[in-house]
């Protein structure tokens, strides 16, 4: 298994960027440092959080919220206080934010930014996965 990844990424020669440096190949043509993984769960793991801001901070900049109650996990009836209408008006935000269309049964399910970055998340790997 090892041999066939090593001839993958020989053939590729793939060139990833960890934390700042390359994976770079020794003289041999194999790689010193086989962290394919780790790089891609890395790449995931701030695009999450890349989302989750750009989330929070639109929904910060509703006018109808009060920014400072604004979290993760706040729940935008509940916690936020909006009605069915500003519920609407916050999932076309998302959806122009984010080039993304969401279809009303799931937009109810949307309770709060942290279900809002999961859709969008899943949503781009979803894409991502069709073209390929």
């Amino acid at each position: 298994m090892q041999s066939l990844r090593t001839t993958i990424l020989n053939h590729m020669r793939i060139r990833v960027p960890i934390r700042g440096q390359f994976i770079t190949e020794d003289m041999n043509g194999m790689y010193t440092h086989v962290q394919l993984v780790r790089a891609c769960s890395t790449a995931a793991s701030v695009n999450q959080d890349q989302v989750m801001d750009r989330i929070v901070k639109l929904v910060k900049k509703f006018t109808k919220i009060d920014a400072a109650k604004v979290t993760e996990t706040a729940d935008f009836q509940k916690d936020l206080s909006l009605d069915s209408l500003d519920r609407v008006e916050l999932v076309m935000a998302f959806e122009e934010e984010f080039s993304v269309e969401i279809p009303d049964a799931e937009a109810d399910k949307l309770k709060c930014c942290a279900d809002v970055a999961k859709y969008v998340i899943s949503g781009s790997n979803d894409k991502v996965s069709e073209s390929s």
